[in-house]
Parts: structure tokens; C-alpha cells; sequence
């Protein structure tokens, strides 16, 4: 079994343990952390949850919103493929702080999902933190998903959704903040779009839409934070040269930072999002190639 070396276990009635899940209903007995334990405590808190598969305006705004977002908060999601993946790798490509809840144990060999486990890498790295209730060895079972859910709401001021379907796990973290007390927020979007059935239905029930950060911002009494000059243009701009870089062949991603003089772990978090945009793909020999 394969337990990250850093691991570490935060039971209720450590100093350590954050104390907003104190607050919620049916708080874990005990936390397993992969990275800075700190990271728990480090408020404010904001999560962005949504769909497995969003749309092209569904990544963009998730994108958008945790980058902002991330130079006056930690993010918080559940590290699921779509926007989930997409808040936290803007995050970290905005050198932002991260914390993950995951719903199967730290450990490889049980790691969900596995596909981003170096995306967690990344979290650990930049200072933040992956973090589960069940111990190493915990599979990836059904039912821990929305149970891990109210964590993510419990460790957070409120919860953005940006997309998603009727039952979605979103929509759970959703409910989950409502009941906590916690603010919810929803991205309004196209009645034509199934994906945005979630966030437009939060709105309609009462949610607070959101199109900047600043709406979440002054919403949760933190400031009109305005949104960080350029900041898709910057990423965009990443994005275009790794994208011609790879038109002449296909490399991993070390030769691709060396190549383009980038930091590692900037390249590594842009090509994550290159991938769910579908520009791009990883191949069994851990390089990347262009797919448009």
C-alpha cells in the first residue's frame, strides 16, 4: 500500500482540527491530511463544486471564479474530474492555496480519482492540502461520496455551483451549506443547457447568482475584491504556447517547462485544464500531444 509520507491524522479536540466543522451537523470523528495540516484552519474557506463533464462556458466560468477567487481564499472542492479539476488547477496555476476532500482513502492504491492524483501532488506542494475521513486502504465506495460532501460545505463560508444535474453530487454540497448556515451561490446558465439546470434551480430557490468574484466576495462580508488584472488572458496565453510547442512533437511535462522556461508546476496544472478542454492529451509514456 502506498500511504503518502506526510500523511497525518486530526481527531476532534486537537487544537488542529478546523474548527468550522465543529459547527455542522455530524462532524467527522477524525481527518487524514496529506499536506499542511494548517491549511484546514487557513479562512476563508470557498467552495467550487460542479459536473463531471461541463460545457466549454461551464470550465471558462470555473476557471474564471476560482482564479479570482484564490488571491483572497483557499479553495475547496473534491478533486472529481470536471470543475472540480478545473477549480483547483486554476487555483494553483494562480498560485493559490488548496484544500481537497476526497471520498476513498490517501493512499495510491486506493486514491479517487486516480487520474488526479498528481493534481493532489500539486495541491501538497503548493501548501495546501488533500484531505479524506476514511483511512488508508478505504475504497472509492458509492455512499462515502455524499458524505464527504458536507465537508466541503462544513470547511467553507459558502459554496459556488457551477453546473450540474438533478441529484448531483453539487447539488448535495449545496443543500449540505444551506443547512449549515453557509451561503450558496450559483452561476446562471443557459435554460437550453442541461448542466445548467443545478445552479439555475439553487438561484430560483434562492441562492445568490454570481458573474465575478466580487458578487461572492462582498456577499460573504470579505470586500470588493476586484478581479485580478488579465488573469485568463494570462493562462490563455500558457495555454497557447504549450499548445504550439506541442505542434512539433509530443513531451512530458519537465521538457515542456525547460523548453518554454515556465515553473513545473504552472505547465502541469495548465495542461490539466488543456485536457479536460480536450486540446490535448496524455499518452501511456507520460507525454502530451495535441489533439485539435
Amino acid at each position: 500500500m502506498n500511504t503518502p509520507t506526510v500523511a497525518a491524522i486530526v481527531k476532534q479536540g486537537d487544537a488542529a482540527y478546523p474548527a468550522a466543522l465543529n459547527e455542522i451537523a455530524d462532524p467527522p470523528e477524525q481527518l487524514y491530511v496529506w499536506g499542511d495540516i494548517a491549511a484546514l484552519s487557513a479562512v476563508p474557506m470557498i467552495a467550487i463544486v460542479g459536473t463531471r463533464k461541463p460545457t466549454d462556458y461551464g470550465i471558462r466560468a470555473a476557471g474564471r471564479l476560482s482564479t479570482d477567487l484564490s488571491a483572497a481564499a483557499t479553495i475547496v472542492s473534491g478533486l472529481a474530474y470536471g470543475v472540480d479539476t478545473v477549480a483547483i488547477a486554476s487555483a494553483i496555476a494562480a498560485g493559490g492555496r488548496v484544500v481537497a476532500v476526497i471520498g476513498s482513502g490517501l493512499d495510491r492504491d486506493s486514491f479517487y480519482p486516480l487520474v488526479n492524483y498528481q493534481l493532489a501532488e500539486q495541491i501538497v506542494q503548493g501548501g495546501g492540502a488533500v484531505v479524506s475521513e476514511y483511512p488508508p486502504g478505504t475504497p472509492p465506495l458509492k455512499y462515502n461520496f455524499p458524505a464527504r460532501n458536507r465537508i466541503i460545505a462544513g470547511l467553507t463560508l459558502g459554496t459556488v455551483v457551477v453546473e450540474g444535474l438533478p441529484g448531483s453530487g453539487a447539488l448535495i454540497t449545496a443543500e449540505h451549506a444551506a443547512e449549515f448556515g453557509r451561503e450558496v451561490f450559483g452561476v446562471p446558465g443557459s435554460i437550453f443547457v442541461p448542466e445548467a439546470w443545478a445552479p439555475n434551480q439553487l438561484i430560483k430557490d434562492g441562492a445568490t447568482p454570481v458573474v465575478s468574484a466580487s458578487d461572492i466576495l462582498e456577499s460573504l462580508g470579505l470586500g470588493d475584491q476586484p478581479r485580478l488584472p488579465n488573469s485568463e488572458t494570462k493562462t490563455d496565453s500558457v495555454e497557447d504556447k504549450i499548445y504550439q510547442l506541442l505542434n512539433q512533437q509530443s513531451l512530458p511535462i519537465d521538457e515542456i517547462a525547460k523548453e518554454l522556461a515556465l515553473d513545473s508546476q504552472l505547465v502541469s496544472s495548465t495542461l490539466t485544464l488543456m485536457e479536460i478542454k480536450g486540446t490535448i492529451k496524455s499518452t501511456p509514456a507520460g507525454k502530451f500531444t495535441r489533439l485539435r
